[in-house]
């Protein structure tokens, strides 16, 4: 496919490529307060410009398969659009709505004020960043071909909502007042956010409550903690990219494991795109966006994981000038910050409305930020500066990853563009290479200011104390030397060029599971970046020395070293960790004759324990007697310890042998208690504390709650163990959906509760996919399903097949999708 593409139409003509039995729905007049969908603001639309002068309509022809995916084909990429955002609001009207009432900075007016005012502080806090504004200068500067999507996107979605009239709406939010019909800037602006999720979207309650000594009584600030969120949470992935010499079949072979949450905007929802001639897409994209964030196309296959390790915040401290504390140094000279008063409504209990305003600062840097016991005093304060604040690229990449027809098209997407906000990708193509590249937004900082920053966070003190517990590099604003540098090649001023990028191109695989880009592939480390993208030659997680076990060693891809689709699937859901290999026979010869031990002035007995442990099979199956043991062992060890020399392991981490070390159990002492025994029974009194037997299973013990209140079991492990296969319980959203709600928490560094395990994050989309002589063929779990919706006929089914590891088969060529008897045809026009 040549990368001059034709300009595509904005509006696409019957389609006549396909015999399709449909029904057409005529759908014109979606704006708001129009056809029995009220304003309830009361404010009248700012968007309303159609795609087609000529005619002001859109045709799509969608077909869902019997597992719900929604296989949409259109003449054109408006067209296409269009029948996806109908398709989408089938399943998730309720999120997007959610979203657009907070990029309009209405949470507060339809929820009022919220817990501590959450609700008012998001309402601010998007002002503030100016996330409308903002959406409105990226639809000014948007190509063709994206302006036609987001366009038709936003007109399929208020189609669908026209269709089924305000009573419709099924799912968590049946019946709010909030659900309308969007506009274009409105999705945008949606889109601007989800580039901020590593970066000002965490930020965006800190900038709310910051006001300057003197001015008042001062808002509480937000934890240290939550300036990394995103981090903390537990976000992240497995990705896999085999070229070649790793593959039976030859070509290329790409593993997709997202660790999302399962509740909120972070979800993904599959589809299969088509434009006849020009686009043929299949896979998952975040909710909301038009578009496959991680899936195939006939050519290349490419997946994404979260860029734990990078810096997408840097945070500045000001020395303030005494006595007025909203004037800063700044080398040898003296800048005043600017001041702007921010107005949002907030309902009250008896349903009126009031207004709340406050007075906000920014340096030259950005806003503001109020940090709990680091906030803004007489001598200090503290602001930011977001590599992703501007990134509206991120649709115009996605757009044209999707279409790419090579690799040598696929890496031009992401240098074009440069829209990659905080992702690692790992792609293959159908010839069998492989390639990896971490193209996230990073600070382009002098070296020395990177080095003196590396140095800072080895010794005690703040910058230490604010990397360790949010993740984020703090720099000292006042000094001029520590701006952002200049370079051509960048997205935007300041920020690292394309070309210098870490990335590496293979025959036999690139891999991430949220370490650095070092390790993409151990036979040729990625070594001389920036440490803002990184470290180098360090301990990895465990997980990440689980998936390079798998990947070099014989234990699924057998004798041979190379994966075939089945041995990909099972890689990933095999539920078996590095760290069972390096440590269980010996925890086991450790503990066996042993009974009694003393912890805390009280004595547990181990003896059923490892009685437990000696029976296990070392997975995390759901009917695997001793998982729970092991769980609560290697959880009652800090990180540290499982990445390094110490209390755990004897041997230390050496960057020469990274996946090798470090290992062997660390020896029992000469005298007194033996660690290994104590931390044996500390897993002993968990379980007991919440009345679960030593040789109880995942199966009665970790579980799902969907909305629907079902209970579901599930496999897996959480991120102390180093599966793959990785759930737990924790929480990145924004949206107002509601969580279940978790049981009193036993030990918080397992998500142990006193109603077991429950899960509400990690594996969510699952595909194993491999390219063919005869074209692509893959296999897919969407771990909670297609729709938020309870009453949804198959809701709960793919969370069963997940817990059964039961794959389904991708129906991407026409003769599987003609094939389903329960394929059902709507043809959809309007907009």
């Amino acid at each position: 496919m040549s990368t001059t593409r034709r300009a595509a139409r904005r509006h696409g003509a019957p389609l006549t490529t396909l015999s399709l039995l449909g029904l057409a729905v005529a759908l014109t007049g979606c704006l708001s307060g129009q056809h029995g969908w009220p304003d309830p603001t009361g404010e009248s639309s700012t968007d309303s410009e159609t795609t087609d002068a000529e005619s002001g309509r859109y045709t799509a022809t969608i077909r869902w398969t019997g597992d719900g995916v929604p296989h949409v084909t259109a003449e054109s990429y408006g067209d296409a659009a269009f029948g996806l955002g109908y398709a989408f609001a089938r399943d998730h009207a309720c999120t997007l709505a959610d979203q657009v009432v907070k990029v309009r900075s209405e949470r507060a007016r339809f929820h009022g004020p919220g817990p501590l005012e959450k609700h008012v502080n998001s309402d601010i806090g998007h002002k503030v960043i100016d996330v409308m504004g903002r959406a409105d200068a990226a639809l000014a500067s948007l190509d063709e071909d994206t302006r036609a999507v987001v366009d038709g996107y936003a007109a399929g979605y208020n189609a669908y909502l026209e269709e089924v009239g305000p009573g419709g709406i099924k799912g968590w939010c049946a019946g709010a007042e909030w659900i309308r019909p969007i506009e274009t800037r409105e999705l945008v602006a949606y889109h601007l956010t989800l580039g901020m999720v590593a970066s000002s979207t965490q930020v965006i309650e800190f900038i709310a409550t910051a006001t300057p000594p003197g001015a008042g009584d001062q808002l509480p600030g937000k934890p240290l903690r939550e300036l990394g969120v995103a981090k903390n949470s537990g976000f992240g992935s497995n990705g896999w990219g085999l070229g070649k010499e790793k593959t039976a079949g030859g070509r290329g072979m790409v593993l997709v494991n997202p660790h999302f949450p399962w509740f909120g905007e972070l979800r993904l929802w599959e589809s299969h795109i088509t434009i006849p001639g020009e686009l043929n897409v299949y896979g998952a994209g975040l909710l909301g966006v038009p578009g496959i964030n991680m899936g195939f196309n006939e050519h290349v296959a490419w997946t994404h994981t979260f860029s734990q390790a990078g810096q997408r915040l840097t945070i500045y401290s000001l020395n303030l000038v005494p006595g007025e504390p909203t004037k800063y140094y700044y080398g040898d000279e003296v800048r005043e910050m600017t001041s702007q008063a921010y107005t949002v409504s907030v309902k009250q209990d008896d349903g009126s409305l009031t207004e709340v305003s406050r007075t906000l600062y920014r340096t030259h840097y950005g806003p503001v930020i109020n940090v709990l016991g680091f906030g803004w005093n007489e001598t200090l304060a503290a602001t930011y500066r977001d590599t992703n604040l501007n990134n509206d690229k991120l649709i115009p990449m996605v757009l044209e990853m999707n279409r790419a027809g090579s690799m040598q098209e696929f890496q031009g997407a992401l240098a074009s563009t440069k829209g990659m906000p905080w992702a690692h990708t790992m792609s293959a193509d159908d010839q069998g290479q492989a390639w990896y590249i971490d193209a996230s937004a990073t600070a382009n900082l002098r070296p020395e200011t990177v080095a003196s920053w590396v140095e800072s966070i080895k010794q005690a003190g703040i910058p230490r104390l604010v990397y360790e517990e949010a993740g984020v590099m703090l720099l000292d604003g006042s000094d001029p030397l520590n701006e952002w540098v200049e370079e051509p090649g960048a997205r935007e001023p300041g920020l690292i060029p394309h070309d210098r990028l870490p990335q590496l191109s293979r025959a036999d695989f690139v891999f991430n599971a949220n370490d650095s880009h070092w390790l993409t592939n151990p036979a040729a480390p990625l070594e001389g970046y920036p440490a803002t993208h990184g470290f180098e030659r360090v301990p990895q997680s465990v997980r990440s020395r689980t998936n390079l076990d798998i990947l070099t060693g014989p234990a699924f891809a057998g004798a041979d070293g190379k994966f075939t689709l089945d041995e990909l699937g099972d890689a990933v859901l095999g539920n078996t960790s590095i760290a069972t290999g390096l440590l269980l026979d010996d925890v086991i010869a450790r503990c066996q004759g042993e009974d009694v031990v003393a912890l805390d002035n009280e004595t547990y007995s181990i003896a059923a324990a490892c009685g437990a442990l000696a029976g296990w099979d070392g997975r995390a199956d759901l009917d695997s007697p001793g998982a729970l043991v092991w769980r609560e062992f290697m959880g009652s060890y800090s990180e540290a310890n499982h990445e390094d020399k110490g209390a755990l392991f004897s041997v230390a981490f050496d960057p020469d042998a990274p996946v090798a070390t470090p290992n062997t159990l660390a020896p029992a002492p000469e005298e007194g208690t033996d660690d290994v025994l104590r931390h044996l029974a500390m897993s002993v009194r968990s379980l007991g504390e919440a009345k679960l037997a030593v040789d109880a299973t995942l199966r009665d013990t970790q579980y799902t709650l969907l909305l629907g209140g079902e209970r579901f079991p599930i496999h897996g492990a959480a991120h102390s163990e180093g599966v793959m296969n990785q759930v737990f319980d924790s929480v990145l959203q924004t949206s107002s959906e509601p969580q279940p709600k978790r049981a009193e928490v036993i030990n918080p560094s397992t998500d142990l509760t006193r109603d077991g395990y429950m899960v509400t994050y990690g594996s969510s989309f699952i595909m194993a996919m491999e390219f063919t002589d005869d074209g692509p063929r893959a296999k897919a779990i969407l771990t909670y399903g297609q729709s938020e919706d309870p009453g949804a006929p198959d809701y709960g089914r793919e969370t069963q097949a997940y817990a059964a590891k039961q794959w389904r088969a991708v129906r991407f060529t026409e003769a599987d999708i003609s094939a389903d008897p329960a394929l059902v045809t709507q043809t959809v026009s309007g907009g």
